[in-house]
């Protein structure tokens, strides 16, 4: 690898928070938690310098590999010019369109990356709104934002990423990574969430904007009582979140951490009755 990275001309660089994974073995093993078949298309998060690439282009039909680095780019679309199953895109995924992009793409549609961990969040928030459109995701985190994924309500991890997560997704820890498994190592452990998408939501949430608002303020400010947190919401009418809570029959001296997703799917559906009862008629 650093020998590739020499070759190559270039260094990896903190503004893409690029750490290379170095193991062939890990790469097989991310590969095989995805899962893929022979007729599956990839869509590769942060392509790096081909490594794993390659190897999910001798197992899925094609691949299709984000890179935001131009450097990259070029030495990318040079090592893997001659397979002709992959096609290396310069783009941000934060920027790439989406879901009209995914649309494009033949199924099954599988996501693979080991994201960059200044905007992995930011990245799975853009793809995981659209579960019709993804048939799996294996995608690296830092360790504790990955067990933020997969925590249950009551522990310390549970917020408001699991909430929103885990209402359209299957989510399992899997491949945990000490640093030294990456040139650079990151400061911080890393581990694998494999996703998958359910059939039909967990729960009804009622409108979308509403039940985020909901767990945006439940989660603000953690050592809040839910009375105080969903104030926030309506601070003009300071009656309005004690009643909230009272119609929806959950307790406001709770704290967001405590509420299950059913809990939090009744209360987005409580709170989009009031809301739409005190809309002014047009």
């Amino acid at each position: 690898m650093r020998a590739r990275l020499r070759d190559w001309g270039i260094h990896p660089r903190k503004r893409y928070g690029q750490h290379f994974l170095t193991s062939p073995s890990i790469l097989r093993r991310i590969v095989e938690a995805a899962r893929l078949g022979p007729g599956d298309t990839v869509l590769e998060i942060g392509a790096g310098l081909g490594d794993l690439t390659e190897i999910l282009a001798s197992r899925a039909r094609r691949v299709i590999g984000l890179e935001v680095d131009p450097e990259l780019v070029a030495g990318l679309r040079q090592r893997l010019g001659r397979l002709p199953q992959v096609e290396i895109i310069h783009a941000d995924a934060l920027q790439w369109p989406l879901p009209d992009r995914l649309k494009a793409l033949e199924r099954p549609r599988v996501i693979v990356g080991n994201l960059p961990y200044n905007a992995a969040t930011q990245i799975l928030l853009r793809f995981i709104p659209f579960p019709r459109e993804v048939d799996r995701m294996a995608l690296m985190f830092q360790r504790e934002v990955a067990e933020r994924l997969v925590a249950k309500a009551g522990t310390s991890a549970y917020g408001g990423l699991t909430v929103m997560v885990q209402v359209d997704w299957d989510v399992e820890l899997g491949l945990r990574l000490p640093p030294r498994a990456f040139h650079p190592p990151p400061k911080v452990a890393s581990a694998l969430v494999v996703f998958s998408p359910l059939p039909a939501p967990r729960t009804d949430v009622g409108d979308r904007g509403t039940f985020l608002g909901v767990v945006k303020a439940a989660f603000g400010q953690r050592r809040k009582t839910l009375k105080n947190a969903l104030g926030t919401l309506k601070p003009e009418d300071p009656r309005w979140a004690a009643s909230l809570l009272d119609r929806a029959g959950i307790e406001g001296g709770r704290r967001g951490e405590t509420l299950s997703l059913e809990e939090f799917a009744r209360l987005s559906r409580v709170a989009q009755g009031s809301l739409e009862e005190e809309a002014p008629i047009p």
